[in-house]
């Protein structure tokens, strides 16, 4: 199942000839997308894509609350 996660698609490159767009790879072959028709044997993890000179790093403060203290 695909989902598209609203305001998250302009930090993946859609070009990317790694992950096709998708964002996620395989975390035991990061050169292969991770999907039904790439690889799932391992755990996904973020495409290096992500990374990518241009690209803005996603505010985590508004989803994941910051430790007491």
């Amino acid at each position: 199942m695909c989902r598209l996660f609203v305001g998250v698609s302009h930090l993946i490159d859609p070009d990317c000839q790694i992950c096709f767009g998708l964002g996620w790879v395989c975390e035991n072959h990061p050169f292969q997308a991770w999907n039904e028709k790439g690889c799932q044997c391992g755990a996904g993890m973020p495409c290096e894509c992500q990374q990518a000179e241009g690209l803005e790093q996603p505010d985590f403060s508004k989803v994941i609350p910051r430790p007491p203290g």
